[in-house]
Formats: C-alpha cells, structure tokens, sequence
C-alpha cells in the first residue's frame, strides 16, 4: 500500500458522489402537494438542483406557479428539509464506481473531503448511510456561512484537511463546481454523470470526465494529462 502522495480531493455530493435525484424528487413533491402545488416530474426536477435546498424551492415554486416571497422561502426550505429527513434509506445510491474509487484513492495517500451546498445534517448522515465515513475526513456544508461558487467552503474544507501543499483537486458535476474551483485557484475536475451542465464559460485547464471510474483511474495513477478540457 503506497501512502507517499500527498493528494488533496475535495468533492460536491449530490450528482458527483451520490445519485439523490429520486430522494429529492420525491421530498419537493411532497412538499409541493402539501402547499397546493402541481409535482414536479423528476426529469424537471433534476434541471432545479444546485445551490442548495432554498434554491431548489425558489426554482420550484417560480415552475409550478407564482414566485414565493423570501419568507415564505424560509418556511419551504424547512418543510423540504423535514420531508427530506423522512425519506427511507436506500433512496441515495453512490453512482458505480464512487466506493471503489473513493477506497483506492486513500490506499495511494489521498486525503478527502466533501463541499456541498447540501444541508449539512443530510449530508452528513448520508456520509454514514452509503459508508463514506471511513474515507471521508470532513464535510463542509451550505449551512457554513457561505455557498459555492463562493471558494470560501471549499477553502474552509481543505483546511480542515490540513492541505497546505500538495496536489489540490475539487470534483463537481456543475458548472458553480468549477467556477468554485477557479475562485479558490485549484484544479477543477467535471463529472458528466451528474445533474448539471458544463456551460460555456471557457473553462481552461480543467479535467473532464464522463464517468467516475475513469476519473478514480486517472487520480489513483496521480492525475496526468488525461481528460482536460479543451476550449471549443
């Protein structure tokens, strides 16, 4: 077991590490049904995802009808919050080749973390559920201050890593990802599985990857040249 490199990986969550559509979908739906609304299918729903919970309810509730005010938001976010927390274990599924990878990067000497505008407590006790916590030193929340692309969570998690050198890597499956990536000036990694859309905004030197298989591949080998991101 080879423990010499000194690798630094922090990553977003729902839609990079974890697939949390159905889970998601089916919390807002409950909450939308609650306040008279229309569901929303979970195709559409996958389109609202990013940002966090109070997004998510913004985007929703501007979907299925008229804009909720900003304390009306509130009280939303928090009946999501509690739906969420109600849903039954197994509904999140770490996407194929996520446990695997995550075991192989900390038996090369990769130290990990998560940074997600996901509620911390959701987060966190998913951590547990899908098994994480083992490889998993730290998870950096939307409930912290701030959110991405604000590069302060994300700096805040390699901190706690105790990274001040060596390589220092953020995987995301959004283009907020890898704008936070560039606002905290580490290398960005884009996941195409996930729930999000690369966009056009020239990302340069950043890595992309279809699949998280290969993406653990080209990190346990250290991170070559593989999978950069050209500029159309």
């Amino acid at each position: 077991m080879n423990r010499a490199f000194s690798g630094f990986a922090v990553f977003d969550l729902d839609g990079t590490l974890a697939d949390s559509l159905a889970d998601i979908s089916r919390a807002l739906g409950r909450v939308l049904q609650r306040n008279g609304r229309k569901g929303i299918p979970e195709a559409e729903t996958r389109e609202l995802i990013g940002k966090g919970p109070r997004t998510l309810i913004e985007r929703a509730w501007k979907l299925t009808g008229e804009s909720a005010g900003e304390e009306e938001v509130a009280i939303l976010t928090r009946q999501y919050l509690e739906e969420y927390r109600k849903n039954p274990k197994g509904g999140t599924r770490s996407f194929p080749g996520v446990d695997d990878g995550l075991r192989r990067l900390v038996q090369k000497g990769w130290r990990l973390g998560l940074c997600t505008n996901k509620d911390g407590r959701a987060a966190r006790a998913l951590v547990e559920e899908l098994g994480w916590g083992r490889w998993i030193r730290t998870v950096v929340s939307g409930e912290e201050g701030f959110r991405k692309p604000d590069p302060r969570p994300l700096q805040q998690a390699f901190r706690q890593l105790r990274a001040p050198r060596g390589r220092h890597l953020f995987v995301g499956d959004s283009e907020v990802d890898l704008r936070t990536a560039r606002n905290a000036g580490v290398e960005g990694v884009f996941l195409g599985h996930g729930y999000g859309e690369f966009g056009k905004m020239g990302m340069d030197g950043m890595h992309y990857f279809e699949e998280a298989v290969a993406m653990f591949r080209w990190m346990a080998g250290n991170g070559g040249p593989a999978g950069k991101i050209r500029k159309d």
